[in-house]
C-alpha cells in the first residue's frame, strides 16, 4: 500500500514537472545573427558612451502560450543596464513586434509600421503591434505619442499595466499579453504566424520616441554611413532628404517561410529595400520592392526602346523633310520647265504662222510670175501673127 502511495505521488509529480516543463517551452523560438545589428548594413551606434556594443543587437526571439496569457521575450547580446531608469526596467531600446495572424480577410491589417520608416508587403500586414518602451509616464502613455508599451490591433490600443506587462529578465525584454487581446485570430494555429521584431533607439525627447538617422557621426543620433561604400552613402543620404530611412538596428523574422529566423545578409537586403527615387521606405519583405525593381527595369528598357524609336521617327522625319524639299525643288524645276515649254510652244505657233504666210507669198509671187509669163506669151505671139502693111 505504502509502496503503491509512493508511487502513485511520484507519477503524480512527474506529470506536474512535463506539465510546467511543457508549458515553459517556447512555442516559437528562432535565433538571430549576432553583430548584425548595422540596419541595412552600413549602420553605426550613436556616439555617447551609454551605448555599449550589442544593446541594439537582437539574439534570440521566443513565444509562449501559457493558460491565460502570450509572452513575448527579445533577447540582447548586452541590454545595456537601465542608465536613465525606465520604469519597465530598460531605457536604451525600443522593441516592436509586428504579428500577422490568422485573422479574417475582413479584419483590418496595418500596412506601415509605427515611427520606423518600414512598410511590409500586403501578405505580412499586421493585424497586432506590440510597441515596447521603457515607460516614464504616470499614468502610462502609448507610443508614440508617450513612452510606454502598447499592443495596436484592428480597432483600438491596450496600454501597458492593465492586460499588458513589461519585465527585464537577464538581457531580455519580456512583454506579457493578455490571450483576450489576440481575439482576432486562432492562438492555437500561432505556428503558422508572422512575426517580425524590430529594435530602435529609443529617444525620450523626439517626436515619435525613435532616434532619428544622420550622416555622420554625432553623440545622440544613428550613424548611417559608419561602413557604408560611396553607393550607400548616397542611398541613405537620399532616404533621410525624402525621410524613409530605416530607423531600426536590427530585426528578428519568424514565418512558416522563416522558421529559423533569417540570415544578416537578408535583414540588409530587407532593411536597404528603400527606393529614394519613388520616396518608398524598405519593404519586408522586399518582395515587392524586387517586383518594383523588375517594372523599373522593365520601364527602363521600354524608354530606351521608346527613345530609339522616336530618334528614328525623328530621323525619318528629317529624310521626309528634306524628301519634301526636293520634291518643292523638282515641282518648280516642272513647274519652271512647262513655263518654258509653254512660251516655246508660243514661240513655234508664231514660226509656224509665220512659216505660213511667206509660203503663201512666195505661192501668189510664182503665181503672179507665171502668169506673167504667160501674158507676156500671149502678147508676143500676137504680134507676130499681125500682117505687114
Amino acid at each position: 500500500m505504502k509502496t503503491s502511495r509512493l508511487l502513485a505521488t511520484a507519477l503524480l509529480l512527474l506529470l506536474l514537472a512535463l506539465r510546467t516543463a511543457y508549458a515553459q517551452a517556447p512555442v516559437i523560438q528562432v535565433s538571430d545573427p549576432s553583430g548584425d545589428d548595422k540596419g541595412p548594413g552600413y549602420y553605426g551606434y550613436p556616439g555617447a558612451d551609454v551605448f555599449k556594443p550589442g544593446v541594439f543587437d537582437i539574439v534570440r526571439f521566443e513565444v509562449y502560450v501559457g493558460e491565460k496569457t502570450v509572452t513575448f521575450k527579445v533577447y540582447f547580446r548586452e541590454l545595456g543596464g537601465n542608465p536613465w531608469g525606465g520604469k519597465n526596467g530598460f531605457c536604451l531600446q525600443q522593441v516592436h513586434i509586428y504579428i500577422r495572424s490568422d485573422a479574417p480577410a475582413n479584419v483590418p491589417a496595418g500596412s506601415s509600421a509605427i515611427a520606423l520608416n518600414l512598410n511590409f508587403d500586403p501578405s505580412w500586414a499586421w493585424h497586432y503591434a506590440v510597441a515596447i518602451g521603457p515607460c516614464w509616464e504616470t499614468p502610462p502613455e502609448p507610443l508614440p505619442r508617450g513612452q510606454c508599451a502598447a499592443v495596436y490591433r484592428p480597432f483600438d490600443v491596450v496600454v501597458q499595466d492593465g492586460l499588458l506587462k513589461v519585465a527585464v529578465e537577464g538581457n531580455s525584454i519580456v512583454a506579457t499579453v493578455d490571450k483576450s487581446v489576440f481575439e482576432y485570430g486562432d492562438l492555437a494555429n500561432i505556428k503558422n504566424w508572422k512575426f517580425v521584431v524590430a529594435v530602435a533607439s529609443h529617444d525620450g525627447f523626439g517626436p515619435l520616441r525613435v532616434r532619428p538617422v544622420g550622416i555622420g557621426k554625432e553623440e545622440w543620433l544613428i550613424w548611417g554611413t559608419a561602413t557604408a561604400d560611396d553607393k550607400q552613402k548616397v542611398a541613405i543620404a537620399n532616404a533621410i532628404k525624402f525621410g524613409i530611412e530605416p530607423r531600426v538596428f536590427d530585426i528578428a523574422v519568424y514565418s512558416p517561410e522563416y522558421p529559423n529566423g533569417i540570415t544578416a545578409e537578408q535583414q540588409y537586403e530587407w532593411l536597404s529595400s528603400f527606393d529614394p527615387d519613388t520616396r518608398t521606405p524598405a519593404t519586408l519583405p522586399p518582395v515587392l520592392a524586387k517586383q518594383i525593381s523588375q517594372l523599373k527595369a522593365q520601364l527602363a528598357s521600354v524608354t530606351q526602346e521608346r527613345d530609339s524609336l522616336k530618334a528614328q521617327v525623328t530621323s525619318l522625319q528629317g529624310q521626309v523633310s528634306s524628301l519634301q524639299g526636293q520634291v518643292s525643288s523638282l515641282q518648280s524645276q516642272v513647274k519652271s520647265l512647262q513655263d518654258e515649254n509653254s512660251k516655246l510652244r508660243g514661240e513655234l505657233e508664231e514660226l509656224r504662222a509665220t512659216t505660213m504666210s511667206t509660203s503663201v507669198a512666195v505661192a501668189l509671187a510664182v503665181v503672179l510670175l507665171l502668169v506673167g509669163i504667160a501674158a507676156g506669151f500671149l502678147l508676143g505671139r500676137r504680134k507676130a501673127a499681125k500682117p505687114s502693111s
